[in-house]
């Protein structure tokens, strides 16, 4: 084989498609089998045509711009140019090719030699690729949720397109800069600390704050938080945070109105004990008037004896000690403002509400049996609040003992502890549930009595969950029993 059949033989078979054209004309010289296959033409269908009977024309890929690139090639010297084409088949096919066009020698005459690669594979993962993309940039450009990657100093790296969404600020005017600056400052510390501390890598953590609007408001966000140094794609800390303040304020309006409901129903818990109070108060003032007034007239006649004086103003003062107890359970459960969370004893709580309970049982004709733990158990209460859920079971427990006959109105008030969890049960001997869904009974204005307005019991699992607590009722061997679970407390937290 001579070395013209040698490379006559290479040019045929190569893979990719070669193309000999003349510079002026862009006429083609010569094709191989691979440009054949490629194209759809014969050889010398090939031979007879030049660049633009075979390019897409009516997408720009016309003989104008052939003949530039053309011309570039050949006033480049020893190197070869690369660019992107597109050709169309004989079957009408528009097929994506990268070309290196090279000028060269053959027989003396400098002609263009285009080496033509289809790459047809490469525009379909591509142009996956840029849909997967531009997928992706669409769910973040709506998402209700912005991501944004720190350095260790706080220094905004990227922000998902969402940012101008939540905050209002278009990202290139915030990137580089400190987010830190526009948390606000009673938060600043705290996110400071939690985010940039050394935590375990890729540990997930959540913080709550307050951050700056463009607008000027403060708008409450919550964020996940991810220690992504080391990664080679994020190199930062990695932030996935959400705005709140929506769901903050229909929290606070929702507190801010159990809180009024739940004066209410103390109010008409009061005025139901009106006039049992009335009675109550009455008999200590008038045996109250009647120690202090007799003592005074035995004085003024000069028949004081000092021992007796003295048993009749002690009697007094026990007289003034019982009124204050009935006045500051009254005042204590009427007490309006801020839940104020303190450590407790249980035992204490429910003794401290026993003036109020008399009266009510009194005036129902119930007996109240304490069975209190002998050992102290202490809860993080707020104590209005939970006095208010003792009420209004023990109150509801003695409307539902009238039907039975009088001397048979049993109500039990029981604490003790289970493992972790300080237990309250208020149990009575009356007809029970009577058929009534377990947790119906609970939903906001539902009663099975006629002159109540349904709410303290919703009221009372409400006050519950907000101490972390659970309040459920079951059936007792006679009668309801209602159980509070709350977590116990150490008793070295007691306040």
């Amino acid at each position: 084989m001579t070395s013209l059949q040698y490379y006559q033989t290479i040019f045929d078979k190569a893979g990719d498609a070669i193309f000999v054209h003349d510079i002026g004309s862009v006429q083609f010289m010569d094709a191989n089998e691979a440009a054949v296959e490629l194209t759809g033409y014969t050889k010398s269908e090939l031979t007879q045509m030049n660049v633009e009977k075979i390019s897409a024309f009516q997408h720009g890929f016309d003989l104008h711009h052939a003949l530039r690139k053309v011309q570039q090639a050949a006033t480049t010297k020893d190197e070869a140019i690369t660019f992107e084409w597109l050709i169309e088949s004989q079957d009408q096919r528009h097929i994506p090719v990268e070309v290196c066009l090279k000028k060269v020698e053959i027989e003396n005459k400098p002609k263009l030699l285009a080496l033509v690669r289809n790459i047809s594979e490469i525009k379909k993962y591509q142009y996956a690729l840029q849909s997967k993309d531009q997928y992706f940039k669409m769910l973040l450009e709506h998402s209700g949720d912005g991501i944004a990657i720190l350095d260790l100093q706080g220094k905004l790296l990227y922000a998902s397109p969402s940012l101008q969404g939540i905050l209002g600020y278009r990202d290139r005017f915030v990137l580089n800069k400190n987010v830190l600056t526009a948390i606000h400052p009673d938060d600043r510390i705290k996110v400071r600390q939690l985010l940039f501390k050394k935590t375990e890598q890729r540990a997930v953590g959540v913080i709550h704050y307050k951050i700056l609007h463009h607008n000027g408001k403060w708008r409450h966000h919550e964020a996940t938080y991810r220690n992504l140094l080391d990664h080679p794609d994020i190199q930062g800390i990695l932030v996935n945070y959400r705005d709140i303040t929506e769901r903050i304020e229909a929290e606070e309006k929702a507190r801010a109105r159990e809180k009024q409901l739940g004066h209410m129903s103390r109010c008409k818990t009061m005025g139901e004990l009106a006039t049992a109070l009335a009675h109550e108060l009455n008999q200590p003032l008038a045996a109250l008037n009647n120690y202090v007034g007799g003592s005074i007239i035995r004085i003024q006649n000069g028949l004081a004896n000092t021992q007796e004086t003295l048993d009749a103003l002690n009697a007094a003062l026990n007289q003034t000690h019982r009124v204050n107890g009935i006045i500051h359970s009254m005042r204590s459960f009427l007490r309006k403002g801020e839940a104020n969370f303190q450590i407790h004893s249980v035992s204490h709580l429910i003794q401290e509400l026993h003036p109020l309970i008399k009266l009510k049982a009194d005036q129902g004709g119930c007996t109240i049996h304490y069975e209190l733990s002998v050992s102290p158990i202490f809860i993080s209460a707020d104590e209005t609040l939970f006095s208010q859920v003792i009420i209004n079971l023990v109150f509801n427990a003695v409307d539902a003992l009238q039907t039975n006959p009088e001397g048979e109105r049993d109500i039990y008030i029981r604490t003790w502890q289970h493992n972790q969890h300080a237990r309250i049960a208020i149990a009575d001997n009356g007809p029970g549930l009577e058929g009534q869904n377990p947790e119906q009974i609970f939903e906001s204005f539902y009663s099975s009595k006629n002159n109540s307005m349904g709410i303290g019991l919703t009221l009372s699992r409400s006050i519950i969950e907000n101490h972390h607590g659970y309040l459920w009722v079951c059936e007792g061997e006679s009668g309801a029993i209602f159980n509070i679970s709350l977590a116990a407390q150490e008793r070295t937290k007691c306040i």
